[in-house]
């Protein structure tokens, strides 16, 4: 009699099958060139060599396009500097692996003291198949063999000699870069699709942010991810694992624009509670509450708009003038606001009030606005004209336009900025309740603050009513939508995949928007894996 386990996965298998029968086919995207994130390079170290390695030295900084750094990789560069900081990190980094005290971890002891051929051989095809994600190519196992001999002669020592080769592996551009190949589509004529161990790691960074694990590459090389069900079942073991839980907050901390935590500040002398620990609580709380709704309890999407649910520690329950236990100084507790607590959704936590590095001193009414608009709804905002004037819009001690609404509404009397800040400032005025730093207010410069307004043209009196109005807008779930596809395949969609998207959009509607079978739809899509005709496969 079969199992449960095994008629729920034939189940999901021929749902898939099913659902790409009646999914429109694209011609798909170019095969991408990425960069590895500073994450990601991590985590893959981590993975492949343990998490007591170190990795030393600075990452030059990602570039965001089309709103996604996942996209912004496969722009970026490697400069002078950078190379020598991969460099050098490299060899730190092959010295530890080759510690003395890491030599039993190997796959082999050398028969020789200077060098062992047959030994080195397996140490390089085992990590080099898993940083490369690949096995490696005859002529890369060639090179970098010959280089571990020839430093092994130099030195006398077999383990110098292998440094050399895995410091080798470390530097090139195949670990640095998720370099993708194309091949021949058998299934459709005169069409390309990723290879197998492309495929592989192009689902893995989806769903884990991390390169594919060992049971995935072999899957990869042994056929199984071509093979009826072998696909699904590798993305539903993996969207099973813990891990990924990993895979979906690098997609949120990605969407929502995180990486603008680094290095953020505000000015101690107005907000005194503010601490770079306190930016980083206020990311964590934002993270913990996404995964908890959409992770642990397959919930809404939409709901993120509105939860009451979250995770806090002392130092946010300080912010949110929340009593907290002094043992949960360093932890954190579930938490759920009280019913006529002002807080309620995403828009309402520190995460996204304090996230504004171009205002140290004050809120921008403006610039969170702008800020929905673009990432949470994928709604393009035009950039201000270069002579705009903004000192009485930023002029906080006015003393007859004493709120951001008075300031506001003054300066969109300029013709050139009315059309802008039309779209973008009742959004932001919603949250004139919330500081720069997210704490509560009801007053500013002594003058009460009107948080209402409308958003196409349905009222609300505040953060939580306009959070409601936002759930339920078609916007807030295309948008997500169309972001994880993008984040996926690493380019802007083209034209040809607009059908895809209006069939990825319906989908997610018709699962309930739960984010995990969002990304399974997108992870199993004949458009994840379908490559242009006119990209040519990567070397």
């Amino acid at each position: 009699m079969r199992s449960t386990v095994a008629i729920a996965m034939s189940l999901l298998g021929s749902l898939s099958l099913a659902q790409e029968a009646r999914a429109p086919l694209t011609t798909g995207g170019p095969a991408t060139f990425r960069r590895l994130s500073e994450v990601q390079y991590v985590t893959a170290i981590k993975d492949v060599f343990g998490a007591d390695i170190k990795v030393p030295g600075r990452f030059e900084p990602s570039l965001r396009e089309e709103g996604l750094l996942a996209i912004g990789d496969s722009k970026v560069v490697v400069s002078s500097s950078g190379l020598e900081q991969y460099e050098l990190r490299a060899r730190e980094i092959a010295a530890q692996v080759l510690a003395e005290s890491k030599r039993s971890s190997l796959p082999c002891a050398p028969a020789a003291p200077t060098f062992d051929k047959a030994c080195a051989e397996q140490v390089i095809a085992k990590y080099g198949r898993l940083l490369f994600r690949r096995p490696l190519a005859d002529d890369e196992m060639n090179a970098t063999l010959k280089l571990a001999s020839a430093s092994a002669e130099r030195s006398g020592d077999f383990y110098k000699g292998l440094q050399s080769g895995l410091a080798r592996l470390l530097v090139s551009p195949n670990f640095i870069f998720r370099v993708e190949r194309s091949e021949p589509d058998p299934e459709t004529k005169d069409a390309l699709r990723l290879d197998d161990y492309s495929l592989a790691t192009r689902i893995s960074f989806l769903l884990w942010n991390a390169p594919p694990d060992a049971a995935l590459l072999d899957a990869a090389g042994n056929g199984a991810l071509r093979k009826p069900g072998g696909l699904e079942r590798e993305i539903d073991r993996m969207i099973g694992s813990p891990r990924f839980e990993q895979g979906v907050r690098g997609f949120f901390a990605d969407m929502f624009a995180y990486d603008q935590f680094d290095g953020l500040s505000k000015d101690q002398s107005i907000y005194p509670k503010f601490t770079s620990q306190l930016a980083k609580d206020a990311q964590e709380q934002s993270l913990r509450t996404i995964v908890d709704l959409l992770v642990t309890n397959k919930g809404d999407y939409r709901d993120l708009f509105t939860t009451k649910k979250t995770f806090i520690n002392r130092n946010l329950g300080s912010l949110y003038k929340i009593p907290v236990d002094a043992t949960a100084f360093d932890n954190w507790i579930p938490y759920t606001f009280a019913p006529n607590d002002p807080r309620a959704g995403i828009l309402s936590l520190a995460a996204f009030l304090m996230l504004d590095p171009t205002h140290e001193g004050r809120s921008s009414p403006t610039i969170r606005g702008k800020t929905v608009r673009e990432l949470f709804l994928c709604h393009k905002v035009p950039a201000p004209p270069p002579d705009v004037n903004f000192d009485l819009v930023q002029n906080t001690h006015n003393a007859i336009y004493k709120t951001a609404r008075d300031r506001l509404t003054a300066h969109r009397e300029n013709p050139t900025c009315a059309g802008c800040h039309a779209v973008m400032d009742p959004i932001g005025l919603g949250m004139e309740n919330y500081d720069g730093i997210g704490q509560y207010r009801t007053h500013e410069n002594g003058a009460p603050i009107n948080s209402s307004g409308d958003f196409e043209s349905k009222p609300y009196k505040n953060l939580i009513e306009l959070q409601k109005i936002l759930r339920d807008n078609p916007s807030t779930t295309n948008c997500v939508a169309e972001r994880v596809f993008a984040y996926g395949v690493g380019r802007k969609s083209g034209a040809n995949e607009r059908q895809w998207l209006s069939y990825l959009r319906k989908e997610f509607a018709d699962d309930r928007y739960v984010f995990a079978s969002l990304m399974r739809t997108v992870a199993t899509s004949q458009a994840f894996r379908a490559v242009a005709k006119t990209s040519s496969p990567a070397t």
